[in-house]
């Protein structure tokens, strides 16, 4: 008679139980997804009735993306057809929990106030300076930019990006944004609100003259424009982009996603 130890006895147990989950990505509610930067959307074909009847296929698609988390935010099914057809449903994943903007004090260098991001983009500055140098790290590149905006009797600065030059001599390009104290708002921009924005929506005059570096597309059910430009900028943001316009939004039945075109702008 075969005999069998503790350890084979308890792991035959651990695999005839049910998986509730196998997969490590969790779902989000939608107030939980309206504070994070979306990675990426993904999505997943099968005979679905409803979007969360993919739970389980988009959790393990975003796991094989990397992604920590996911919000399902909607479906797409035939116009037509019985309730076996098969249906594409939609959802946004998440690296991380990090939310889209993290409240901060006023910080200065040099006396000189370092604008946040979405302040730099809100309003104009009054000169943007490109020049050269050798530096070890960001501390140094903020010490050099804020000196020079003190030289030109800035109130703010924002150094807007910071390109290798010269890889052997550890030489960087830093281009640095002047801000005056009175700075006039950016006249392209619709948005007004300034806390916890990272990119901003233009007007159509300006879609008609600015040149986007990239169009977008993404899925999703919304009840109102508002809904639409807010997930707009999300993807502006996690894309890079400082402005965006929502170019085109499907006609879809009610209840399934709707397809949105977004152009992005630096």
């Amino acid at each position: 008679m075969k005999r069998f130890n503790k350890s084979s006895i308890a792991l035959a147990l651990l695999l005839s139980l049910p998986v509730a989950n196998i997969y490590a990505a969790l779902p989000l509610t939608a107030e939980e997804s309206n504070n994070l930067i979306p990675y990426k959307e993904i999505s997943v074909t099968g005979s679905y009735l409803q979007a969360q009847n993919a739970a389980d296929d988009i959790s393990k698609a975003a796991d094989e993306a990397g992604a920590k988390y996911y919000h399902i935010t909607g479906i797409e099914q035939p116009a037509t057809g019985t309730s076996t057809d098969r249906a594409v449903v939609y959802a946004d994943i998440y690296l991380s929990n990090a939310p889209i903007a993290v409240s901060k004090d006023e910080a200065t260098h040099n006396g000189i106030v370092l604008y946040p991001r979405s302040k730099a983009l809100y309003y104009l500055p009054f000169e943007i300076v490109k020049y050269k140098g050798n530096y070890n790290n960001t501390s140094e590149i903020m010490d050099s930019a804020s000196k020079l905006a003190a030289e030109k009797n800035a109130y703010a600065f924002y150094v807007y990006s910071i390109t290798a030059d010269d890889v052997k001599n550890n030489e960087q390009e830093i281009d640095v944004a002047l801000f005056k104290k009175d700075a006039p708002v950016r006249d392209f921009i619709i948005s007004k609100a300034i806390a916890g924005q990272d990119a901003y929506e233009i007007t159509s005059d300006a879609f008609k003259v600015m040149k986007p570096y990239q169009t977008i597309v993404f899925h999703g059910t919304f009840n109102n424009t508002s809904e639409i430009s807010a997930a707009a900028q999300k993807y502006a943001i996690a894309n890079d982009a400082n402005f965006y316009y929502v170019k085109e939004v499907s006609a879809n039945r009610a209840g399934t996603a709707q397809t949105v075109y977004v152009n992005l702008y630096k």
